[in-house]
């Protein structure tokens, strides 16, 4: 299988996203955890920390985490959505994603290049990927690779995604909204993937934007992942 580097690919609005930004625009930018609430059969199931592999085990102290809430879980409006993970310094070279449906059948997976350093990395589902379904839930991994080949108990970190149908009034404030105004918007919808991802389009855009930068710490700070909200975005 095809290894493929880990990166952040741009969504719609990324044609726009390298426009300067006033600090002043970005301060409200909050994640408000949307009203339906957890998906059903997480207990026991997903888990955003992943552990590291045994013979890095000395020297790294902060796991594999998914950048998602508490719960695990989050909502999307993209066809193709972006995932979010931090991966720390490790020996090995290669991580598994794996994306399943409800049924836990395999829908896609794909053999990922880790970079050499420690910090966030990003896999958008690419465009010859069957599409996240309209209503329906998901489960992906993010699976490191220690040695040759995959064990049980490889690090790994679990999470699920539910894309949503965006009411009329948000699809037709989107259109007239800029990149930042719209991570904003999906922040305030509960809209996790598509405000992280927009988020961090800017960010990487505006790498010396302080503003960005805190309103990004903050935005992970929020659902809990202080631990990683300072580590560089790759």
């Amino acid at each position: 299988m095809a290894g493929l580097p880990i990166q952040v690919q741009a969504q719609s609005d990324s044609a726009i996203a390298n426009q300067t930004l006033p600090s002043r625009s970005i301060a409200s930018l909050t994640f408000e955890p949307p009203k339906e609430g957890k998906p059903e059969n997480t207990e026991g199931g997903a888990s955003r920390d992943g552990g590291v592999c045994p013979q890095d085990s000395n020297t790294v102290h902060q796991p594999v985490t998914l950048l998602l809430p508490a719960n695990h879980y989050g909502l999307t409006v993209a066809e193709h959505p972006t995932f979010f993970v931090y991966v720390p310094q490790t020996s090995a070279q290669k991580a598994l994603f794996v994306l399943r449906d409800e049924n836990e059948d395999y829908y896609y997976q794909k053999t990922l290049s880790i970079p050499p350093k420690a910090g966030i990395v990003s896999f958008k589902l690419p465009a010859d990927a069957p599409v996240i379904e309209i209503g329906k839930g998901y489960k992906w991994s993010f699976v490191l690779i220690c040695g040759d080949t995959l064990k049980p108990d490889s690090p790994r970190g679990e999470g699920r995604i539910k894309r949503i149908q965006p009411n009329p009034a948000l699809s037709s404030q989107l259109q007239n909204l800029s990149p930042l105004e719209r991570a904003s918007l999906y922040g305030k919808d509960g809209i996790w993937y598509d405000t992280l991802t927009s988020l961090a389009e800017l960010k990487r855009s505006q790498s010396d934007n302080l503003t960005l930068t805190a309103n990004w710490e903050k935005l992970l700070r929020s659902v809990g992942l202080e631990a990683i909200a300072t580590k560089p975005l790759l």
